[in-house]
């Protein structure tokens, strides 16, 4: 695949970085910074995919050494994951040895738990959030993004920090239907870094599982350091730490309990539906920690067991309610729901393998094996 046409262009106040992998501009944009138009920035979003098409990326500029060094290790890591082929990019040379933009910190921020946790338990200054519109919640959905821009610019008021949104056609680009987001997003999430990296020297990434619970990833410990240049240190923060940890840790924060916004299967403008799976695991810690009621975002406690219980199952690999079984704080109720979904869930998993052991006899007898 290769990377060219790589441009920084500014218009009515919109500053726009694009290049044109496959013939089709892949561009980022924002009206609130400059973007440099970092040849990093898309090898990192376009390494996976191109892996996945089973080719080599060449990036038609020179490339950060440190970064070009550190792919080879991330090679390393996907053909281990996912068995994709070790392709390093080509490239028109490398440089080095640029100093970090005066030791300033971005933090990738959606207003969810870990975004949260990150924003008010690292330890050091964090001078900016940052929120990709383009990435989660999709470019057309202006009216939703609206309302998350707004809560977004109170928390970063109300924490002295820089308010700072990027756009872009990433996951509408041809590159990124073929490759799964679970994958393909940690190199995409890096690539804002990079795009950053005249104003800022670091940026965070929340970590979405805990070591204990490590699963092949898109943005995992591992990886997301190995995205980092000789300008740009990228830290996966919070990784220590499980999801009920974090929550617990953050409950009783008036910022957490008036913006936090977990849900993007809600439709309306603000808030969040209180009824997908996500929905439903946030809920039963605030329960747990008797917060719920202090969260206007979701409904109360009152309906919560009905509604686990409305729930067919759940995915597999998430381990939260084991975890709250085990702590043995939910009020009986919800305990009891909870109960019954594992069970369900199992049951849904090994009709599921059954299924797929019958596909595959299937396919051999058909094949004549």
């Amino acid at each position: 695949m290769l990377i060219t046409n790589i441009i920084a262009e500014q218009e009515s106040g919109v500053n726009r970085v694009s290049a044109s992998p496959g013939g089709k501009s892949l561009w980022f944009e924002s009206s609130d910074i400059a973007l440099r138009p970092s040849p990093e920035a898309f090898g990192s979003a376009l390494l996976l995919p191109s892996l996945n098409n089973g080719c080599s990326l060449t990036i038609d500029n020179q490339v950060n050494g440190k970064w070009l060094s550190n792919v080879e290790q991330i090679l390393d890591i996907y053909h281990e994951w996912w068995g994709y082929p070790k392709l390093m990019p080509q490239s028109a040379g490398c440089y080095s040895g640029q100093a970090r933009a005066e030791g300033k910190t971005a933090l990738l921020f959606s207003g969810g738990v870990d975004s949260f946790f990150s924003l008010l338990r690292h330890t050091e200054t964090i001078d900016a959030l940052v929120t990709v519109q383009g990435f989660d919640m999709p470019l057309q959905d202006t009216t939703r993004f609206a309302a998350l821009k707004s809560s977004l610019s109170s928390i970063a008021s109300e924490t002295g920090k820089k308010s700072l949104v990027i756009r872009t056609n990433v996951r509408e680009h041809s590159e990124f239907d073929k490759v799964f987001w679970e994958r393909s997003h940690g190199g995409a999430l890096a690539a804002v870094g990079h795009l950053l990296g005249d104003s800022f020297g670091r940026l965070l990434i929340s970590s979405s599982y805990p070591n204990a619970f490590q699963r092949p990833w898109g943005s995992h410990a591992k990886t997301d350091p190995l995205w980092s240049s000789d300008d740009l240190q990228i830290v996966h923060f919070g990784a220590e730490f499980g999801r009920i940890q974090k929550l617990s840790s953050i409950v009783h924060e008036p910022l957490v309990r008036k913006h936090l916004r977990v849900c993007w299967e809600n439709l309306s403008a603000s808030g969040n539906c209180s009824l997908c799976e996500k929905c439903l695991r946030v809920r039963l810690v605030l329960a747990e920690c008797g917060e719920l009621i202090n969260y206007p975002g979701f409904e109360g406690p009152d309906t919560l067991a009905q509604q686990i219980d409305a729930l067919p199952h759940t995915q597999a690999f998430e381990p939260l309610y084991g975890q709250l079984i085990k702590r043995g704080r939910l009020r009986p109720e919800l305990e009891g729901a909870v109960r019954r979904l594992l069970k369900r869930s199992e049951r849904a998993e090994s009709h599921s393998r059954h299924l797929t052991k019958r596909t595959l006899r299937k396919l051999l007898s058909m094949a004549g094996v």
